[in-house]
């Protein structure tokens, strides 16, 4: 394995599959089976064509080691994604490279990590217990529709602060339609396309985040500590803070990862629990034994190790995304094979998850695994559910935080029976969800 590149080395092995799509088709309907068959075919390394591009497939940690981790200098994260994301979001920390890219995340790190959490917990459990106090009184919802409403409403209050609460439903409507265009090429700007309906609601949503900051820099409230205010103090090394459109750009795709995915591992959670009742109920009597009768705290949060383990299994079996894709600035060689500049590289969260040589029965639900004596998971990059590296997701901790705060209060309050006649068939929209929503009827305890 080597980063130079020798151009007597063979292109890794496979095909590009039909014209102009190649095999993006296969790859969307099952990204694990994809993996699967052409790693038996060809091995860890091997070529395809997806999302128009050509690609090279790297597979296993090793691999997810290589390109999120020693070799990242070779690709550029904004270059692996396509171009309806990118000129909608914008310069967003996920979409930019390189200084410009550790410049923002020295800035925002201290914002979602550390002290500032214990700022967060109060408002993630109100929403919580206001969001699901409305639940019972419908009887019967959609689980991924009810979580998705939930952890909008904390990001925005969160990110956004107490301005949100007023431009609450407007925000989430111009939201919504935006988020549904990011990944819908093509990226024409005409009215009747998912993307053209995206960058009209993305003018909306961008005027009115630009409203809500510039009232905030007017504003005494400006040093609340929410995260807008956090970032509206935050200062690089020259002493510069973030300018509006930066800000912009940052809170779009904050407001978007810090839902979408927590949406759809919420979901997931629930789909397992309620199809393994002996670990339901595991988790019940911890949460019995930890919080009881009384209101959650947060250092009662950091006392449940099985509702650790059942995330980080869920994060296993279900990630958000199949994988990753960086776009290659200088050619390499890996695996005996040369890879160009211009192709893209892709990394595969599912297919590494589903390895037997990390994970025993790697296709069962087992939150034990993670729990001593067994341990798995601890090999370094093995589970990149929220990627690795010094990329990793910046909104980690926050995430799974409000994860065991929604969990933890569902848990101690209320029951859940899932309704017949419905399919869990996993689908991307973009993140992954059971196919109906994960229908449930929910009763007060």
């Amino acid at each position: 394995m080597a980063a130079s590149l020798s151009e007597s080395l063979p292109l890794p092995p496979g095909t590009s599959g039909l014209p102009l799509i190649g095999e993006t088709v296969p790859w969307v309907r099952d990204p694990l089976l994809f993996a699967q068959e052409r790693f038996e075919r060809y091995g860890p390394v091997w070529r395809t064509h997806l999302l128009g591009r050509p690609c090279a497939v790297l597979l296993g940690p090793e691999a997810n080691r290589f390109v999120l981790g020693t070799h990242m200098h070779l690709f550029s994260s904004r270059a692996g994604w396509g171009k309806p994301i990118t000129s909608l979001i914008g310069d967003g920390l996920s979409l930019i490279d390189g200084a410009e890219h550790r410049r923002h995340r020295r800035m925002i790190q201290p914002v979602l990590h550390g002290e500032m959490l214990s700022h967060y917990f109060a408002v993630m459990h109100d929403i919580a217990v206001q969001h699901t106090e409305k639940w019972s009184r419908h009887g019967q919802l959609k689980l991924f529709e009810g979580f998705k409403h939930l952890s909008f409403d904390i990001a925005a209050r969160l990110m956004l602060g107490a301005q949100a609460e007023t431009d609450a439903e407007r925000i989430r409507k111009y939201f919504h339609e935006f988020t549904r265009g990011l990944f819908a090429p093509p990226a024409w700007k005409v009215p009747w396309t998912p993307y053209g309906k995206a960058w009209q609601a993305g003018v909306r949503l961008r005027a009115a985040i630009l409203r809500i900051i510039a009232e905030r820099r007017r504003g005494a409230d400006g040093q609340q500590m929410d995260i807008l205010g956090l970032l509206l103090a935050a200062r690089d090394e020259q002493g510069i803070g973030f300018t509006d459109m930066e800000l912009v750009d940052e809170l779009l795709v904050l407001l978007w990862a810090g839902h979408d995915t927590v949406t759809s591992l919420l979901t997931w959670v629930f789909y397992e629990l309620l199809h393994d009742r002996a670990i339901y109920d595991q988790l019940v009597d911890e949460q019995a034994r930890v919080v009881g009768s009384g209101v959650l705290t947060l250092v009662q949060l950091k006392r449940m190790p099985l509702l650790d383990a059942v995330i980080r299994e869920v994060e296993r079996l279900h990630p958000p995304a199949p994988g990753g894709f960086r776009g290659v600035v200088t050619p390499f060689e890996y695996g005996g094979y040369r890879v160009p500049a211009g192709w893209t590289v892709m990394y595969s969260s599912v297919f590494t998850h589903h390895m037997p040589e990390l994970w025993q029965a790697p296709g069962r639900f087992d939150p034990h695994r993670f729990r001593a004596p067994r341990e798995e998971g601890r090999k370094p990059f093995s589970l990149i559910g929220f990627g690795g590296g010094p990329r990793v997701c910046v909104g980690l901790a926050f995430a799974q935080m409000q994860m065991r705060i929604v969990v933890s209060h569902l848990l101690r309050h209320f029951r859940f029976e899932l309704r017949p006649g419905q399919s869990f068939k996993p689908v991307a929209v973009p993140t992954k969800m059971p196919k109906d929503g994960l229908v449930v009827r929910v009763d007060v305890k």
